[in-house]
């Protein structure tokens, strides 16, 4: 009774918080999606709708003593939301395009969010933007609007486009600098990033070729790429992605020679080699532990594995999950996996090798990607990956 108390002093009481905060508005229909950590709700006369919890919860762990008047805040914004156009020539003005991380508004009974994959564990949503909310656009307006996905998402960054021309800023230096973009709420700064050649523009600010970090939702730091320099913000950022209440990403993203912006690339020998695998490795990380978290309360039939992040004795991070004999899993991807037969200690395999050895079958239906591990690999598979484990020592920080 005392462990299901101490769960429900967290998301679980911020959630009937929230519930009861809605009813007292008005809101008779009021159901908490616990999967999905989101609350369902419908005004009178109104489409059922979802409000995320994650951000509220983060920022009231960060500011406790003003829990009671954030929550009164935000249950205040939706229950005095502007219904979303109906028509296609009303909402059109209103698209601007966002970055969230792959798993937000995945899972649950709700419409089927719009979305489609930017980069690496980075998806780009579409919101309607108005003077006193936002609401994400779901994969039913289209219809209602009889529109493609397309035509939204190419609307959504064309109105965006329109805000976004450097010339008439007045306050950008003229390089070498660190620019560091604030957002007020209805900037997007951090959408900017899915702008063609908006990033490669500030070269001559920055003083050289642009680096931008995201590591949340509500701001980009834009720094010329100089490893002494970057060594020291991959760290800064990734502090900061860990504990910003609506983190994004720690990892660096950079111009191609197309102008079109690609994560930051240091492959082996590279002098930020070590920095930049440890941010791509610690976003994978949060990443499927979300997803993880989500397929566990929707009870899949296969085990969702864990995804363990580790540090090796020269500092460099890799990823790790287990599958274990006699349990049918969904594995997520990762640097090595743990083979565990029965009554043996694990042996573990590069990606690559358990890849050639067609032990494991793609879950198309996962974003972040899972794997099919159902049938214990036979003798000469099982042979062909002890050949090619490696010794592991399985040390966490990274």
């Amino acid at each position: 009774m005392f462990d299901r108390l101490r769960r429900r002093s967290g998301p679980d009481r911020l959630a009937a918080e929230v519930r009861a905060a809605l009813r007292a508005a008005g809101m008779g229909e009021v159901r908490y999606d616990r999967a999905n950590f989101a609350i369902e709700y419908r005004r009178p006369g109104h489409r059922t709708a979802r409000m995320y919890l994650q951000n509220l919860y983060s920022e009231c762990q960060h500011d406790p003593a003003g829990r009671a008047g954030r929550i009164a805040r935000f249950v205040a914004t939706f229950a005095s939301l502007s219904d979303v156009p109906t028509s296609w020539s009303e909402a059109k003005p209103l698209l601007r395009p966002v970055l969230r991380r792959a798993t937000f508004a995945r899972g649950g009974p709700g419409q089927p969010t719009l979305r489609r994959p930017a980069w690496a564990f980075i998806d780009e949503l579409v919101v309607v933007d108005q003077p006193s909310s936002m609401a994400y656009v779901v994969e039913a307006m289209c219809a209602r609007w009889g529109v493609r996905s397309e035509e939204v998402f190419a609307a959504a960054r064309a109105n965006l486009t329109e805000r976004a021309d450097l010339d008439d800023r007045t306050d950008l230096p003229d390089g070498p600098a660190v620019l560091r973009f604030i957002d007020d709420g209805d900037a997007y700064w951090v959408s900017h990033l899915l702008l063609d050649g908006w990033l490669a523009r500030l070269a001559e600010h920055v003083g050289g070729r642009p680096v931008a970090f995201a590591p949340d939702a509500t701001g980009l730091l834009v720094v010329p790429d100089e490893p002494t320099r970057l060594a020291e913000v991959f760290a800064l950022v990734r502090e900061e992605f860990t504990e910003a209440p609506r983190s994004l990403t720690p990892v660096a993203y950079t111009v191609d020679q197309r102008g079109r912006v690609v994560p930051y690339e240091a492959p082996a020998g590279h002098a930020l080699a070590t920095e930049v695998g440890r941010s791509e490795r610690t976003l994978a990380a949060y990443e499927y532990a979300a997803q993880q978290a989500v397929l566990r309360e929707a009870e899949v039939a296969e085990q969702p594995a864990d995804c363990g992040l580790y540090a090796g004795a020269d500092g460099t991070a890799f990823t790790v999950t287990t599958w274990t004999q006699g349990v049918p899993a969904l594995l997520p991807r990762t640097d090595y996996v743990g083979f565990a037969a029965t009554g043996e200690a694990p042996f573990y395999v590069p990606w690559p090798a358990v890849a050639e050895a067609d032990v494991v079958t793609e879950a198309w239906e996962y974003r972040p990607a899972r794997y099919h591990a159902d049938r214990w690999p036979g003798t000469p598979a099982l042979g062909y990956l002890r050949e090619r484990a490696v010794p592991l020592h399985l040390r966490s920080g990274a």
